[in-house]
């Protein structure tokens, strides 16, 4: 349809007037030369009030005037579709939202662009974004995203897969619990499950549940980088949560608590039954079983401080962990005892600090921690070794 001298068609005005959307004609300047009785109607203006205006004071400011014009009206007057939802400004200054669509027309002089009300439809889904966001808070992130994205089904199910899983505790936390003012303790605890909290999700661990100062978390499911690497990114993961422990304990000792606060921490790897449970009212996305057992028995199990994992972990991280064998433990329900082994760092890490001694060539491989505690036994070893290199060597 064409317009000159800013002159509607009869047949045009009948439609003009009579839609049910509303329908504003600018000029290349960007002028209002024609709007129809719902294009004002939406708006609160009367038509005398907005032919020969600009069309910037529909716009919420003189920012969104100039985006709509780079995002709308230039590519309408190059004959590219337009078709996007946009905020705009009554004439009482509350912000309406439309759905707007744009033609050129004579001869790219003018443009024709119909709106179409979504204010309630945008209302409406701004709100539930905001529940959704709320309730993102109660989910871990993975189950938060593979929920909403489709990727997992809200009903009871289960299955079985190997996860790395993490336990943690605060050695002496109940004690000072009775010795606190509530909001001093509800400071601390928080403060503390943030920075885990933070870090878990750095690594990419699924936080299970908070119990008081305790903490489940594991990896694996649903999201897996491999059983070697989940592992590994837990371990690596429970290292950093102990190093951030020195910052939070200079926080709490400012805040009067003068216990020195250390956490344990027990991992175990093994196949363990996750999924949903619970009612067809009332899901928790969690895990259970005997190997999420044996993780905590392992963090009770634990020093002040300090990391143990069992065999099953250790043979996944051991050629990037050094850890130190300790003694085996009886676990209920599991007839065998269990070989436990303490984290001590990195070998990247202690290969830095010149804490490590490592030498590799044909035949011949060697690392020694140098911070483990028997080092007599080290000493003992090697020079047994020696003794029977030298005899080895006479021979010959």
């Amino acid at each position: 349809m064409i317009f000159k001298n800013n002159q509607l068609s009869s047949r045009f005005k009948q439609v003009f007037h009579n839609t049910g959307f509303g329908i504003m004609i600018v000029d290349k300047n960007r002028d209002l030369i024609e709007v129809n009785p719902k294009f004002c109607d939406m708006l609160g203006y009367n038509k005398e009030e907005l032919i020969g205006q600009n069309a910037e004071i529909l716009h919420i400011s003189n920012k969104t005037y100039k985006e709509f014009g780079e995002k709308a009206f230039t590519q309408v007057r190059n004959k590219k579709p337009v078709n996007l939802d946009w905020p705009f400004r009554k004439k009482n200054r509350e912000k309406i939202w439309f759905r707007i669509a744009g033609d050129p027309v004579a001869d790219k002089d003018e443009v024709l662009w119909t709106v179409v009300d979504i204010t309630e439809r945008v209302k409406t889904k701004d709100k539930i974004e905001q529940l959704t966001l709320k309730l993102s808070k109660y989910l871990s992130p993975q189950v938060y995203q593979s929920i909403f994205s489709g990727k997992k089904n809200v009903k009871i199910e289960a299955y079985r897969k190997k996860l790395t899983v993490f336990f943690s505790d605060i050695k002496g936390f109940t004690e000072i619990t009775d010795r606190l003012e509530p909001e001093i303790l509800s400071t601390l605890l928080n403060s503390y499950l943030n920075e885990m909290s933070q870090i878990a999700l750095r690594y990419g661990g699924t936080i299970d549940k908070f119990v008081g100062d305790a903490i489940l978390i594991f990896f694996g499911d649903p999201d897996t980088k491999g059983e070697r690497e989940d592992a590994k990114s837990c371990v690596l993961m429970a290292l950093e949560m102990q190093e951030r422990m020195t910052y939070l304990r200079g926080l709490w000792e400012d805040q009067g608590i003068t216990n020195p606060l250390e956490i344990r921490i027990g991992i175990n790897t093994g196949y363990c039954n996750v999924g949903n449970f619970g009612s067809k009212n009332r899901l928790d996305y969690t895990i259970i079983g005997g190997e999420v057992n044996l993780a905590s028995r392992l963090e009770s199990s634990a020093m002040t401080g300090k990391i143990l994992i069992s065999a099953e972990t250790h043979a996944l991280i051991k050629d990037d962990i050094v850890c130190e064998k300790k003694d085996e433990i009886k676990v209920k329900g599991i007839a065998h005892k269990i070989q436990t082994y303490q984290v001590l760092a990195p070998y990247s890490k202690l290969a830095q600090n010149r804490k490590l001694i490592s030498q590799k060539f044909d035949g011949f491989n060697l690392n020694i921690n140098l911070d483990i505690s028997k080092k007599r036994k080290v000493i003992n070893s090697l020079e047994k070794i020696l003794e029977k290199l030298k005899k080895t060597d006479e021979r010959k």
